[in-house]
């Protein structure tokens, strides 16, 4: 007689979020949230900066050399203005953030001297492997299990969208002028500013006639020097808080393509300092606290 037999299925296995898997204290050097990484084949620990909006996973010329780190491949990047580039890329085998291991990470070889004493800079590599918090007060970066989002969090909920890979919000400012213009901004935890408008942005509402110059600064980007003139706004609206005088800047060379839909700019450090941030990637949620 045949016999017939029936695999018993397995019960779902549910994610623990309570806890984090690590948390990391980080530095802030120049408005910069600063972790430290150990890589593969290498003892010392090294010190990279985490910033969301960065697509690639970017590591100092000078410390890949230090750590015999060739870098067989090419691939290409947008530089100012979406010029297209070539930058070398090395394989690194691991990339430890205390106990926990990125295998296999693609990093850009660039001299990031400007920078300051940093080793690389990683952004979306991190994003699409855990639940990040960013805690600024107590200087921590809490890793969670990607999933669901830690329960407690007690702040507003964004749902987000992705320009390519990098999340962009919905915001609001208020001119001198007492208009209120509505924009898609990038989330970009390593920019050293409040907000840095896109140019066309600039252009077609007119901010350059609007906005008081305050100061101007000359920066190298890795194509070519910058010009960014520095002001401020009376009033940024996002997710229900209101926060006045913010500090922006803007350079006519300054134009983050959107995919889908007109980007006006970029939120950085001098906005999220205020907030406990937590990025869940892969459900497109953050919470502000």
């Amino acid at each position: 007689m045949p016999a017939y037999a029936q695999r018993k299925s397995t019960p779902a296995v549910t994610t623990d979020n309570k806890k984090p898997l690590a948390v990391i204290p980080f530095q802030l050097i120049d408005k910069h949230v600063v972790i430290p990484v150990m890589l593969s084949g290498g003892t010392d620990t090294l010190h990279f900066i985490f910033d969301s909006g960065s697509e690639v996973t970017i590591l100092h010329t000078k410390t890949a050399e230090k750590l015999h780190l060739k870098a067989p491949g090419q691939a290409y990047m947008s530089g100012t203005n979406n010029a297209v580039i070539k930058a070398p890329v090395a394989t690194i085998n691991a990339l430890y953030l205390k106990e926990l291991r990125l295998p296999y990470v693609n990093a850009n070889l660039e001299d990031l001297s400007d920078i300051g004493p940093i080793d690389g800079i990683i952004g979306v590599a991190l994003l699409k492997s855990y639940i990040v918090k960013i805690d600024y007060r107590q200087q921590q970066l809490l890793l969670y299990r990607a999933g669901k989002t830690p329960i407690g969090n007690t702040g507003r909920l964004l749902h987000f969208q992705l320009n390519f890979t990098t999340p962009v919000i919905d915001a609001s400012i208020q001119l001198p002028d007492g208009r209120k213009l509505p924009g898609h901004y990038h989330i970009t935890t390593g920019g050293d500013y409040g907000i840095l408008f896109n140019w066309p942005y600039v252009d077609k509402n007119k901010l350059n006639t609007l906005l008081t110059t305050i100061n101007t600064d000359r920066v190298q980007d890795m194509v070519k020097v910058l010009y960014y003139i520095n002001s401020s706004i009376p009033l940024l609206e996002l997710g229900g808080h209101s926060l006045r005088d913010v500090p922006v800047s803007y350079s006519k060379d300054i134009d983050d393509l959107g995919v889908f839909t007109e980007v006006a700019g970029a939120i950085g450090y001098d906005i999220w300092k205020q907030f406990t941030l937590t990025i869940n990637y892969d459900k497109k949620e953050l919470y502000l606290e």
